[in-house]
């Protein structure tokens, strides 16, 4: 079931509820009343792989255990 957004004429709240597509507009959760109206509202963007989040190591990791860079390995 979706979630929905819905405004109440009668007390001026805002308030989301999951309801099926053709059922009935739900109470308003502040006033009780049943004048409530569905809102039109944007869709939430799909989130695919690792954004906004980075898996893994920030710097790749070298294979040979010690320091990587020339500078890092001069004693």
């Amino acid at each position: 079931m979706p979630l929905y957004d819905f405004h109440c004429t009668a007390c001026d709240a805002d308030f989301e509820e999951i309801v099926k597509e053709n059922a009935d507009n739900p109470l308003c959760p502040s006033c009780g009343s049943r004048a409530t109206e569905r809102k039109i509202a944007m869709p939430a963007p799909l989130k695919t792989g690792a954004f906004p989040f980075k898996v893994g190591p920030v710097r790749p990791m070298s294979m040979g255990g010690g320091p990587s860079c020339a500078s890092c390995s001069k004693k």
